[in-house]
């Protein structure tokens, strides 16, 4: 793996290189279509699938015969989400309209949980830390890359400039081998995908 350092994030250059809540490394850029998924979480307490996109929040029982719509406060179609492992019924999803929302009760009831971000912040994507629950990534565009330590009570603004192609549309965090702090984040952009090693 060849590894290009730029404002704390290394472009990632592997053919073999496959993460899931990433889109395509080399396609250009291209608006998302209806049908296009921006995030997927598992839980499995119960086994169901559980789907973000551009009509909102969705959910595949075990029976996996259809998705069921999952209403939300947003008025527009949803960039991420994460369900904490050890809570299945606490999920967190983002969008351009909402922010960020938290559900403790399976997605019943929904918080605005934005202390922190910027007013109006179209946040394009959301991650989970790999073990560390209580804490989250959001990328908010033209201001870059927030995290809370709190399940999203507060937020801070992190000093990394992320990737240079500032068109974030997905973030996964991972522990991988060789990881010395933290985890490494990964971003998704449609340029290509970014690692930055350490920092969060």
């Amino acid at each position: 793996m060849r590894q290009n350092k730029t404002h704390g994030f290394a472009t990632l250059v592997m053919a073999s290189l496959v993460i899931s809540a990433c889109a395509s490394t080399s396609a250009p850029a291209q608006t998302a279509g209806p049908d296009t998924v921006t995030g997927l979480a598992f839980n499995s307490a119960d086994g169901s699938l559980w789907k973000t996109d551009a009509a909102g929040l969705s959910r595949l029982a075990t029976n996996g015969q259809a998705w069921e719509a999952v209403r939300t406060p947003a008025t527009s179609g949803l960039t991420g989400l994460a369900l904490n492992p050890d809570d299945p019924t606490m999920l967190y999803v983002s969008g351009p309209s909402v922010g960020v929302l938290k559900s403790v009760d399976g997605g019943q009831t929904w918080d605005t949980v934005n202390n922190g971000l910027p007013d109006k912040a179209e946040i394009t994507a959301l991650a989970m830390h790999s073990f560390r629950f209580a804490t989250l990534y959001v990328w908010a565009k033209d201001a870059g890359i927030y995290r809370t330590e709190d399940g999203g009570e507060h937020w801070a603004r992190m000093p990394d400039q992320g990737p240079p192609d500032s068109n974030v549309r997905a973030l996964a965090h991972s522990t991988l081998p060789g990881s010395m702090n933290t985890g490494w984040l990964y971003a998704s952009t449609p340029s290509g995908a970014y690692l930055s090693m350490d920092c969060f």
